[in-house]
Parts: C-alpha cells; structure tokens; sequence
C-alpha cells in the first residue's frame, strides 16, 4: 500500500511529457566548426574508398552504425573496415565526391548532417556516377569528433 501511494504521489506531481518542451536545435554552427566536420565528412569518404581503414579507425566510432541502400544489414565499424578494403581490392577508384544541400542539426555534443552526395568512380577506364541523400552523425567526445554513423540512400 505504502508503494502505491509513494507512486501515485510521484505520478501527480512529475511533469508530463506532454508538458515538457522539445530541445532546442541549433541549424547552424560556428564556420570554424562547421568546416571541420565538413573536412571530417569528406576524408571518411575518400579514405573509405581509398581502403585507408588505419585513418578510418580514427575518426570511426567504435559503435559505428552504417546503412547503405546496397544492403539490407546494418554494418560495424569492422564490417564497414571490410567493405573498405574490399572495394580497393576490386581496384575500383574514387575519382570524385561533393556534397551539396547540407543542413546542420546540433544537440549539444551531437551533430547530425543532411546532405545530398554525389561521386564518380572509376574502374578499368569506365566512369560510374553514384548520386544519393546521407545522414551522417558525429559526436563530440574528449575534445574531438568522432564519425558515429551514416545512412545513405
């Protein structure tokens, strides 16, 4: 009886999610830091495609969550290093990549990045253009940046 009535008082007097207003996200941040995750984003990408996995494994969370439209499982950090170093084995190039449309959510020591992607590889003299949308999430932990995931599609 003592524990319903402790948390019926609990209940009546906690604020209801309702109430409670929503986090305020910051869209834009300093051009400093802007352009360093923006310097971040793109080194992932062309180190990823050079099959560079020791720079990689330095900016890469260790929880690193990666979706891509090509496979229906969610990829690790070490799945993602494979992908990596398979794709420079295939002896396919990154020729290219930029990203335009970009919008910037930040949560305190969180940054999400919406962009639309576009790269052009090469491979035995042939040009393949890849074109999609990415949502990239980085995380500030002991003063720096870390790469925590991606969804592209």
């Amino acid at each position: 009886m003592k524990i319903t009535g402790l948390l019926l008082a609990l209940a009546m007097t906690a604020p209801s999610l309702s109430a409670q207003a929503a986090p305020r996200v910051a869209t834009t941040l300093p051009p400093a830091e802007l352009a360093e995750l923006e310097a971040i984003r793109e080194k992932v990408w062309i180190n990823w495609f050079a099959g560079d996995t020791a720079a990689l494994r330095r900016v890469l969370g260790p929880e690193l969550v990666a979706i891509s439209g090509d496979s229906p499982d969610y990829q690790s950090l070490e799945a993602t290093l494979a992908g990596s170093a398979q794709f420079k084995a295939g002896g396919a190039t990154l020729a290219s990549v930029t990203f335009t449309s970009p919008v910037v959510h930040r949560f305190g020591d969180v940054v999400v990045m919406f962009s639309h992607y576009a790269l052009v590889i090469e491979k035995d003299g042939q040009r393949s253009d890849v074109a999609g949308r990415a949502t990239e999430v980085f995380v500030r932990n002991n003063g720096r940046w870390v790469h925590t995931s991606w969804h592209l599609d």
